[in-house]
Order: C-alpha cells, then structure tokens, then sequence
C-alpha cells in the first residue's frame, strides 16, 4: 500500500483544507514544537482506525468536538455548518488487481449559539479515479482488513507515535503476533492439538491397564509411581536449570562487558571521589561568601566610612565656635557690670554732693566731736549739746551712704545669646565621638574592613572558580574516559558500584557451580533412574501382556515430541530470519557508527533482543540513538516480512523517531534511510531546524536538507495574529520545500 495524498480540513489546529501529497520513499514533515506534528500523525491514524457503528452516538459526538479546529469554530457565523474531516487516498494490490482508493472520515459541525453541534458522522471508502471519489465502496473494515488496504495487525507494526513506541518488543503478544502473520506454526497447531490429544489417551488407556497390572503385580504399581515421581522431579530440575542458566548468563554477560574497562572504571571512580570533594569544598566556600553588603552598611556601621575626619573637624569648629561665644558672653557680662559699678558709684556721688561732704571730711568731724569744738566757726560742742548731737548725726549718715550694704542686690545680668544652640551641636560631636569610642567602632578603619571583606570574599569565588574548573575537566576526563569504552556499556554506572560488580561474580560463581551440578550429576541421575524404571516398566508390562499398548503410548509421546520440536525450529528459523533482514538495516542506517549486531531468540519462553560485538559480546547498555536505530531496523525488516508473506507493502510512518539523536546523528541518519531503504517512510520530525539568534524563529537548514532526495514539508503556526493565550488564533500552515 502506498499513501498518495492526505487531506486535512479543521482538524484541530489544520483550519480549512490542506494538503500533503506524498512520494514512495521518503517523506519528511518538518515542525518544531506546537506547530502541529503531533496532530498530522493522530489525523493520519484517525483516518486509517476503522469506527464501530456502535460508536457513533452522542458520546462519540462529545469526543468529536475535541477535534474541531478552535479558529474554524469561532470564525464560522452562527447558525451555518461547516465539515470536519480527514481524507486520504492510497493505492494498493490485491489478487495482482491494483486498486485506488480514498478513505475519508468526516462530520459536520453546526454553529448555534455559539456552541457546535455535530452531525453527518461517517467513516467510508471510496473508489477513486484520477484523484477524486467516484462512488462509495464496499464496508469500510472490508477495505482495511479484508481488501488487506491497512489490517489492524499490520499497522501497529508500521505507525509509531514517538520513541519510545519503537521497541514493540516491549509487549508480551508480539511474538504470538509475529508467529501469526509471517510463519507456518499456524499450520502446526491441528497436528500439535491432534498429538498431545493422542498422548493424552494412549497415556489414559495406559493407566486404566497399569490398574489392572497393579492388582496382579504389586511391583508394577510401586515402578509406575516411582516413575511418576522421577518425572516430576527431572521437570523440576529442568525448570531450576532453565533459571540458573538465566541467572549465569545475565552474570556472565554483564562481567564480560566489564572486564575489558575495569581499569576505566577504577579510574572515573577515583575522578568522581575527588568531584565529591571538590564539590563539598565548593558548598563550604559558598557558605563562607557574605556580600549582604547593605546589611553591613548598618550593622557594621559602614555608613560610618568617611566620617572620622568630618567629626573631627566637626567637633574642633564646635569648641571654636562655643569659645567665641563664651568670650563674647562674658565680655558683655563684664561690661554689663561695669555699668552696674558705675550707675552706683554715680548715684553715691550725687547722695554726697546733696551733702557737700567727703571722706575727709567725715575725719574732721570725728576730730572736732573728739575735741568737743566746731573746726570751722569754733564754737564749743560739749557732749550732749545740740551741736555735738549734729555732728555725730551727720557722720553717721555720711558713713552709711557711703558703705556698701551687705543687703544689697546686683541687678540681674542679661546674656548677649539668648539660645544654646552651639552648646547642643557641640553635646551631639562629643555624644558621637563617646559612643565610637564605647562601642570599640574603629571609624577610620572602616574602609580597610570593607576592603577586607571584598578581598576575602574574592578569595572564596577565586576558590569557587578553581574547584569548578576542576570539576569541568575531571568531566572532560571522565566522558573521555567512558566514550573509550571497549564494550561499549555506559561505565558510569559502574565507576561507583563495584559491590554490584562482586555481586555479579558471587552471582556467577554459585550459577555456575549449580549449572554444572545439575548437567553433569543432578538430571543425569534422575534421567538414568528414569530411564531404568521406564525399562523395568516395560518389562512388567510384557510379562502382563499390555506391551503393544506401551509402545502406542511411546509413539504419540515421541509423535508429540516432533511437533513441539518442528514448532520451536520454525519460530527460531522466523527470528533468525528477523534477525538477519534487521542487521541488513542496522548497517545501512550506521555507515560510519558502531552498529554491532542484533540478535533475536527465544530465552527461557519469552522473546529476548540483544546487541552484540562480532565476537558475540553483549553490549550491556547501548546509547539511546543505537537502540533508536536498532528498532528501526526491526520494523524494517518486519516491514520485509510483511512484503514477503503478503506480496506488498506499507508504509512506515513515525511522529519524532530520532528525539535523542543529536544535530549531526540525525541528519546523518535521515541521509542512509533516504539513500538506502526503498520504502515509503513518512517520518514527522523537527530535524533540519534551528533557533535563528537573531529574530528567534526556527528556520530551515537548507544546507543539510538539500542533500536530501526526497519529499518535504514545513509545518508551521500562522503568525499573522497568533495569541499565545487564544487557541483560536492557532492556524497550521502547510508549505512544500523544493530546494533549487
């Protein structure tokens, strides 16, 4: 089956109709994320997912709306309809007919009220002439499973959304799956049913016999127990084995990959100690760092730097200032007192004047009461005359008025300032000044403690920056390291595990050991008692006449033995087959990588994958984009199975295969799938784009896609009036890339 067109129409952020029209190899759809990869590839599998009438019901309805393209829904005018759909036309053989035919899922949306109401649900095929519908054709299931255009079965091993749907060996079923589609153990099940039906009954008849023979012959019923015993017992053992040699070969083959990189893995052990020690240190240094500079502008007093010269300058202008003022002060005090002395002194002269006497004056008095006679007109003053009286009188008051008086008060003195205003100023320096010296805030020394604690502080980063860079090395070392890996594995793992690793040995040692005591004593044992009771068995058997019976039941046993033997060939001859079709592709796909080789087999029942050296060595854990390019390889050569079996072929479609790879695995990897597999591949991918630095947008890489001869699209959000908020705005432009 080849897909030729796909027709996309308000599907989600696809509004209105667009268009992908694709080669027979490969196909590349290009989008970065939200530009609407993940839809083409869910448009794609609703299309080709037939729907149960069953379905179509107002709960289908209800999931329906989910698909509708937001802008399509807003922009339709209430009360008008508009369709929903997805279409794509594919050819395809059967019976050596080639057939054309368009498959459409679709369903009407009506607008009222602003909400949609669906209607007109189909999912039809249709022939197709010259790329449009003719007329409906048979049931659509007929056409995908019946007409063999896409069965179920084949598609889940031809349409993966994302990586980690590659490995479909992941599911239980495969297998079964695998066996179905692409080998003859269909044809072997009648004849599997048939023996172990037979075996059944010859064993059944046996047994009626072997009761009777136990009523005539006690010995015979002890031999058939025993044997029955003997059996359980191998199968047990057998089983135990089955489990061991699992358990050795898991040992054995996680040792074997190690033994060529232990010295490797001592070594990253010993560079990831020191990456521990270098990284406690770096924590320690960062605890250390303290650049809360604005809490110390306060704690540490640091707004202080700067103001030990201003105070001092501060407080020598205050003292200036207030001895000015206290000189001036006291001058006017001097001078206010001098006023006083002189106001009184004035005052007592006048008093004398009145008077008319003076200090001398006062003398001659005192003489003239002494000698009882008047100095000036001498006439006689006897004492206790009224001229003695006088005299004495006017002495008195001439000395009174002239003698200070011890009562006297000064007036008050008034000051030439009437504010403190300096003496404050003044208080404020020296409470400063105090306060420095109290609390031991060593202001001069405050620039050299900031400076201090930057130095300090880049010393601790210096360190920091040291120990990182060691760290960034030791890495370099250590991939260096791991990337010179022999076996391949990811040594990391290891480097700081060699208890598991002795785990692994102490594993190995005790399977081993129990291995070959069960092969080489244990179930021999059991299978030569076993076997020497079968024959004594069929010794008594004879002696009771029942050995024509014994030999049936040994001819279906071993009839039995062929099938299961011819169905276990046939499933390994299948997976050799696989095995063989994938290393094909694996080595196509990895021109210039390590590929190894891949192995597929049946272990212990259940299908198990390896990856191998050539020297058969498993590579215990292969990078991402190996295993990436192993499952590919597979659904490649699954892919061949199916053009084998079916006489034709399908498509391979996948969403995002190569997300791990990096820029130039990837694009080498689309290089070998384009050039060496012919096949249809459509592969949904934001491979060949990168993040202009400039403008931000994801542009193409012309360069690297123009290598490649094939059919590409660009996917891309319309962003002419995009709104991150609005999902109505999402409009996914669809635009061919032809390179010149």
């Amino acid at each position: 089956m080849i897909i030729k067109k796909l027709t996309i129409c308000n599907f989600r952020s696809y509004y209105g109709v667009k268009e992908f029209v694709f080669s027979n190899k490969l196909n590349l759809i290009l989008g970065s994320n939200g530009d609407g990869k993940t839809t083409f590839f869910e448009a794609l599998n609703w299309v080709l997912t037939p729907t149960e009438a069953a379905k179509q019901n107002k709960e289908a309805d209800v999931k329906l709306e989910s698909l509708i393209s937001a802008k399509m829904l807003r922009n339709l005018p209430d009360g008008e309809s508009d369709k929903v759909y997805v279409s794509i036309e594919i050819t395809y053989e059967t019976s050596k007919l080639a057939k054309n035919k368009i498959i459409e899922r679709c369903f009407t949306v009506t607008k009222k009220a602003g909400r949609p109401e669906i209607s007109n649900v189909y999912h039809d095929s249709f022939d197709c002439r010259g790329g449009k519908k003719d007329k409906k054709d048979m049931q659509l299931r007929g056409v995908l499973e019946t007409d063999a255009a896409f069965p179920a079965v084949i598609k889940k091993y031809h349409l993966f959304k994302g990586e980690d749907k590659l490995n479909i060996f992941d599911n239980k079923e495969t297998l079964q799956n695998l066996l179905d589609l692409y080998s003859d153990v269909k044809d072997i099940v009648p004849f599997k049913q048939f023996a172990s039906y037979a075996e059944k009954m010859a064993d059944r008849a046996m047994g009626k016999n072997r009761d009777k023979a136990s009523k005539q012959a006690k010995d015979l019923e002890d031999v058939n127990k025993e044997i029955v015993r003997l059996t359980k017992e191998l199968e047990k053992h057998e089983t135990r084995l089955s489990s061991i040699k699992k358990e050795y070969e898991d040992a054995e083959a996680k040792l074997e990959g190690l033994k060529d990189d232990m010295v490797a893995i001592k070594k990253i052990g010993e560079l990831q100690d020191k990456q521990k020690d270098w990284k406690k240190e770096i924590r320690v240094l960062q605890r250390y760092i303290d650049e809360e500079y604005g809490r110390m502008l306060l704690d540490s007093q640091w707004i202080l730097m700067g103001f030990a010269p201003i105070l001092n300058e501060y407080n020598h202008k205050m003292s200036s200032f207030l001895m000015s003022k206290q000189n001036i002060e006291e001058d006017y005090k001097k001078k206010q007192e001098e006023e006083f002395d002189k106001t009184k002194t004035e005052k007592a002269k006048t008093e004398l004047e009145k008077i008319a006497w003076k200090m001398n004056d006062v003398e001659k008095m005192k003489y003239m009461l002494h000698t009882h006679r008047c100095a000036i007109c001498g006439t006689e003053a006897l004492e206790g005359s009224i001229t003695y009286d006088f005299i004495k009188q006017r002495i008195h008051d001439v000395i009174e008025l002239l003698t200070p008086k011890p009562t006297d008060e000064r007036v008050e003195l008034k000051r030439y300032f009437s504010a403190e205003n300096i003496e404050e100023l003044k208080k404020m320096g020296e409470k400063l000044a105090d306060e420095e010296s109290r609390t031991h805030v060593d202001i001069e020394g405050i620039p050299n403690a900031i400076q201090a604690k930057f130095d300090q502080n880049q010393k601790w980063r210096d360190g920091i920056a040291e120990r990182e860079n060691l760290l960034e090395r030791t890495n370099k070392k250590i991939a260096q390291l791991n990337a010179s890996s022999v076996s391949g594995i990811n040594l990391l793992e290891f480097a700081n595990d060699i208890e598991s690793v002795n785990q692994w040995v102490e594993q190995r040692k005790f399977s081993g050991t129990e291995r070959n005591k069960l092969l080489q004593v244990t179930i021999p044992k059991v299978k030569e008692e076993l076997q020497k009771k079968r024959e004594e068995q069929k010794k008594l058997m004879k002696a009771t006449g029942n050995d024509s019976l014994y030999d049936v039941f040994m001819f279906f046993r071993h009839f039995c033995n062929a099938v299961e033997s011819t169905e276990e060939s046939t499933t390994e001859e299948l997976l050799r087959n696989l095995s063989k079709n994938a290393n094909v592709f694996l080595s196509q796909l990895n021109v210039d990588d390590f590929t190894g080789v891949i192995r597929i087999y049946m272990h212990s029942g259940n299908l198990a994958i390896d990856l191998q050296d050539r020297n058969g060595k498993i590579i215990t854990n292969p990078n991402t984009s190996l295993l990436t390019t192993m499952h590919i390889s597979i659904l490649l050569a699954i892919s061949e199975l199916t053009k084998d079996s079916r006489k034709t072929e399908y498509p391979l479609i996948f969403d995002a295969p190569t997300s791990s790879f990096d820029e130039g695995k990837d694009k080498s990897f689309y290089d070998c799938l384009n050039a060496n597999i012919d096949k249809q591949c459509i592969v949904v991918t934001k491979s060949f784009l990168y993040k202009d630095a400039k403008s931000g947008e994801y542009v193409i890489d012309h360069e690297a896609l123009k290598k490649l001869n094939c059919k590409k699209f660009r996917i891309r959000k319309l962003s002419d009036g995009f709104d991150k908020l609005d999902i109505a705005t999402i409009d996914t432009q669809v635009t061919e890339i032809k390179e010149d």
